[in-house]
């Protein structure tokens, strides 16, 4: 089985704390036995994880871990701790001293809840890629010298985003999303070396946002009138209340939204609604997303007709 080594990296000095929800995000990393994380933090919120078996925390300041950064990939505007987004496809460099000996590394975010990685990873699948997966969420990276240098490779002449680059990002204050598809992931691609390319096989939750008051899944074909999202034994799933069809997902993410969660004591499974709870039990009112469903297939009707009507015979020839 190839080993592979998670990272996270959160400091709490704009923040002042870890989101609320932290500790079932860290019940998902412990369900994951097999894969070792390593979480690099100034906060020792995290203490009671200290023994878990699979999961190494790490204190540094802020200024230590900006320090290392200069130190293995130069200099980067460090000014914010958002900027971190911008290098985590550096991390394999950055803390190599922890994960030189995984076969595989992985960079990600702690507003989610895991499923379970191994299943949705197998090793033959692995074999096939060098990097997997390509929003900042979570992307799974082949440890070697080559393929942690790739956010070093140039765009190519007709690349819609040739100004896009590493280069181009290192001086700036603000996050740009160059660990994002349209960054490092965009630029394997386009080089057209070995990557999984997706954003389907995982839940990314939208509150409040566009209009929508409930969570919606805007990223996989998966809304339904009744819904809710369930972790059990390490692996997380989307329900369909009305029909009781489930469907794995590899993460559910919650991008730095409120959630209102019960307190996290050892159990196994969990209950994520519509209504940006997460509970241990589950009723029709929690999962009825309403007005929202219906504007989330009304903008996708729209799409469709849009489509259609500007390619009356099917698809250009270009895009066949």
């Amino acid at each position: 089985m190839y080993s592979i080594a998670h990272i996270i990296a959160y400091f709490t000095r704009e923040t002042g704390k870890w989101p609320d929800y932290i500790d079932w995000f860290m019940a998902s990393c412990k369900a994951n036995p097999t894969i070792d994380f390593y979480i690099f933090t100034d906060d020792h919120a995290l203490a009671k994880w200290e023994d878990t078996p699979n999961i190494n925390i790490v204190y540094m300041s802020y200024e230590e871990c900006v320090a290392l950064i200069h130190e293995k990939v130069g200099y980067v505007n460090m000014t914010k701790t958002r900027k971190l987004c911008d290098i985590k496809p550096v991390y394999g460099k950055v803390f190599r001293e922890w994960v030189k000996d995984y076969d595989f590394w992985a960079f990600g975010d702690c507003d989610l809840i895991l499923g379970d990685l191994r299943k949705n990873f197998p090793d033959e699948f692995l074999d096939k890629y060098d990097w997997l997966q390509v929003l900042g969420n979570l992307e799974i990276v082949r440890n070697t010298e080559e393929v942690n240098d790739y956010y070093l490779m140039e765009r190519p002449d007709w690349s819609l985003n040739k100004d896009f680059t590493w280069k181009s990002i290192v001086e700036k204050e603000n996050e740009t999303g160059f660990d994002e598809w349209i960054g490092v992931p965009m630029i394997i691609r386009e080089n057209g070396k070995r990557i999984y390319w997706t954003r389907e096989n995982f839940a990314n939750i939208y509150q409040e946002r566009k209009g929508y008051k409930k969570m919606i899944d805007n990223t996989v074909q998966e809304n339904t009138l009744f819904q809710y999202w369930r972790w059990e034994n390490g692996a997380l799933y989307h329900v369909n209340k009305l029909t009781g069809k489930k469907k794995e997902r590899l993460y559910i993410h919650f991008s730095n939204r409120k959630m209102k969660a019960v307190p996290y004591t050892g159990q196994d499974s969990i209950y994520i609604t519509a209504c940006s709870e997460i509970k241990e039990d589950c009723s029709w009112k929690d999962t009825f997303c309403g007005w929202d469903f219906f504007r989330v297939y009304a903008k996708k009707i729209k799409v469709y007709i849009i489509w259609h009507l500007k390619h009356p015979h099917g698809k250009d020839k270009a895009e066949a």
